[in-house]
């Protein structure tokens, strides 16, 4: 009984600790006049960002303080129509940037576990572009 309990487990190809990486992209933030990515010249800080959803629910980030990236992790349940907002507020100069996010989701059934791809990411009401697989979004 014990030698089949052990035969199974060695044949478990999926281990625990091996979980795949939640779907995420990445997002710069530039002025457009300036075109100065906004954490590196002061405009905003990385405490000053907010992420939620149309229920204003928290969305999980991020910020890359190295390269003044955000990574944002949305929430993966629909497929399609997904809406969330960023909200960049500076209270001492009393700056607000708020950027509407659209995105799909893929999803790929493997061996152990789904894993979760965030696609066709739109900025609707900001010039953007994908260089590098970061989006840059100009505010």
């Amino acid at each position: 009984m014990v030698f089949a309990i052990s035969l199974v487990a060695c044949n478990d190809k999926c281990d625990e600790g091996n979980q795949p990486t939640p779907g995420s992209f990445f997002v710069e933030i530039i002025d457009e006049t300036t075109n100065e990515n906004v954490f590196e010249n002061g405009m905003y800080t990385s405490q000053q960002i907010t992420i939620q959803d149309l229920d204003e629910a928290t969305i999980p980030f991020e910020f890359i303080e190295n390269l003044n990236l955000i990574q944002i992790f949305p929430p993966v349940t629909n497929a399609t129509g997904n809406t969330f907002v960023i909200k960049l507020n500076n209270e001492t100069t009393l700056q607000m940037d708020e950027i509407d996010v659209n995105y799909d989701v893929l999803s790929s059934a493997g061996e152990c576990f789904i894993t979760f791809k965030i696609e066709n990411i739109l900025f609707p009401y900001n010039t953007s572009e994908l260089v590098e697989s970061i989006h840059v979004v100009k505010i």
